[in-house]
């Protein structure tokens, strides 16, 4: 919730990694305190997900989206710079009520946002007009 209002998290796009339902987003933490959804590849995720398996972490998908959640909710913003890869996603974090828009350090995968009514966002300008 935000305000009062609730957020929504859609998402559309093709399957490379984990074709299981457990690679479907928008994905939600275990925790239940963080939503993703996410667009790219994480080239180094197999890395991160192995340091964060020798931590604890407990995977249930095979791809690189839930190893960014993970390493979020373990890291926060910080896990970013762990990350090779290009990306764009959104991710809610209920625990402060923020949505973080975040993408590649180059750019490579767009990130569209408008603020004119309600807040939205989008890999294509075409789905915010």
């Amino acid at each position: 919730m935000l305000d009062g209002e609730q957020v929504f998290l859609g998402f559309r796009r093709l399957s490379i990694l984990d074709l299981s339902r457990a690679g479907h987003q928008p994905m939600m933490h275990p925790s239940r305190d963080l939503v993703i959804v996410f667009n790219g590849e994480l080239y180094n995720f197999q890395e991160v997900r192995a340091e964060l398996e020798g931590l604890g972490t407990v995977f249930h998908s095979h791809g690189d989206t839930e190893v960014l959640l993970a390493a979020w909710h373990r890291w926060g913003e910080a896990c970013l710079q762990r990350f090779r890869g290009m990306f764009a996603f959104a991710l809610w974090d209920r625990r402060d009520r923020s949505l973080w828009l975040v993408r590649d350090r180059l750019g490579i995968k767009p990130l569209y946002y408008t603020d004119e009514g309600q807040p939205a966002f989008a890999s294509e300008v075409k789905s915010l007009l």
